[in-house]
């Protein structure tokens, strides 16, 4: 297999990539009558740059609670939200966007022995 020197290029090209991520019916809200959406949702996630990280963790040293919040205002492409209306977010919906940040920006839980 032939091996090519990384450029800087090649290495910064993964942080403009951007992800659909289809939303289950089921995580979003339901309407008064209790029936799921009709169908699935999407929406584009990019991955974290170190940069970003590091300045929520700045911001979030007071408040770790801030962390996931800022983690989706960052990687949230579209529909681009407000930390306001991040905060009005479903705790499920939360989660599942959290976890899919956290594959696609390359975070990994550390392992314990």
């Amino acid at each position: 297999m032939a091996e090519f020197q990384a450029t800087p290029e090649d290495l910064l090209a993964g942080a403009s990539v951007t992800y659909d991520v289809i939303i289950p019916a089921a995580l979003m809200h339901r309407d008064a009558s209790d029936r799921p959406p009709a169908a699935d949702l999407v929406v584009q996630l990019r991955p974290v740059t170190i940069g970003a990280f590091q300045l929520i963790m700045k911001a979030a040293q007071q408040d770790a609670g801030l962390i996931p919040l800022l983690l989706i205002k960052e990687a949230l492409v579209q529909p681009a939200l407000s930390l306001g209306q991040v905060k009005q977010l479903p705790l499920g919906l939360v989660n599942f966007l959290i976890a899919h940040i956290r594959e696609i920006s390359g975070l990994t839980e550390k392992k314990s022995d």
